[in-house]
């Protein structure tokens, strides 16, 4: 029982690391794999995707915030902002994609949670440790039972707790990316012993560091303001509002039923997702601007003169 439960968690959390060797973290990666694509058969295509728009956004923030003429001379800090940043956007959707060892579990306890409503009873809340109490948003509205609002401090609390995870990704995340980095500028000295980098080395710990603070606090704070404010108040509810109006004039005669019935498409989903989708591309985009902006006032990409 204890090694099933060892499995799931680290199926589940993608928690890699905490495997004593190497077999048994590669074992524990091919085992999280299989259980996401079987949960989400479209999960290695979602991966792809992953990659492809970490990658790209991060490098349109280099290319932003250094200039396409400096991308070459400065490409070791290019290669590792990219490769940290694909990291850090990978293991964050491993971590929360669905899995179907997630899903049994869970519904071990729906008849315990749930009220008629569907919505999580007050009951359960009351019965559970404090981080039950605490918002998973510093800025929604309720707690899981759809009717309890949060107090100021359990506001603050739901900042605060996704700092530690958020600093592990990060040293994660930022390890890799400039430890592979480093990794290749030795192979490069062997293949080409000739090439002078116009860039100082940079310290994979400080990194690592800077990358965990940054996605503790700044990242976190990003994120919070797009899905607990941004998202529901300034998307979702103009297209609510939009539908509403739709539904109400489609089934009338006239000029407004005409407008009703144009506006009216089944395609207001897919344009609000799309909508959702820029604006956290843009998001990305802000924050990996912002991170490269740190990264130099910290001294930790310096270019030698």
């Amino acid at each position: 029982m204890h090694k099933l439960s060892h499995q799931n968690h680290l199926s589940r959390g993608g928690d890699f690391f905490s495997a004593a060797t190497p077999q048994s973290i590669l074992q524990s990666i091919k085992q999280g794999y299989a259980q996401r694509l079987a949960a989400d058969p479209s999960f290695l295509s979602k991966s792809i995707l992953e990659i492809i728009l970490a990658a790209s956004t991060q490098y349109m923030a280099e290319v932003g915030r250094r200039g396409k003429h400096r991308i070459l001379p400065e490409i070791d800090f290019v290669a590792a902002g990219v490769l940290t940043a694909v990291c850090g956007k990978y293991y964050s959707m491993w971590r929360v994609a669905k899995t179907v060892a997630g899903d049994e579990d869970g519904n071990d306890d729906v008849g315990n949670k749930d009220d008629k409503d569907g919505r999580v009873s007050k009951n359960y809340l009351d019965k559970n440790n404090w981080k039950d109490k605490i918002p998973t948003n510093a800025f929604q509205p309720t707690l899981l039972d759809g009717r309890t609002k949060p107090t100021p401090s359990s506001r603050v609390l739901a900042l605060l707790l996704p700092m530690p995870e958020l600093f592990r990704a990060g040293v994660i995340a930022s390890a890799i990316g400039y430890g592979m980095t480093s990794i290749l500028i030795q192979f490069r000295a062997i293949l080409i012993p000739d090439y002078v980098a116009s860039t100082v080395p940079v310290s994979v710990l400080g990194a690592a560091v800077y990358t965990g603070v940054f996605m503790a606090i700044v990242s976190n704070i990003r994120y919070q303001i797009l899905q607990g404010v941004i998202e529901p108040y300034l998307i979702e509810k103009p297209f609510q509002k939009m539908q509403l109006f739709c539904q109400k004039w489609e089934n009338n005669t006239g000029v407004m039923g005409m407008v009703g019935r144009v506006a009216g498409w089944r395609g207001w989903n897919q344009v609000k997702g799309l909508v959702i989708v820029f604006v956290r591309w843009v998001n990305g985009l802000l924050g990996s601007w912002i991170a490269i902006g740190g990264m130099r006032a910290c001294g930790l990409q310096k270019v030698k003169s």
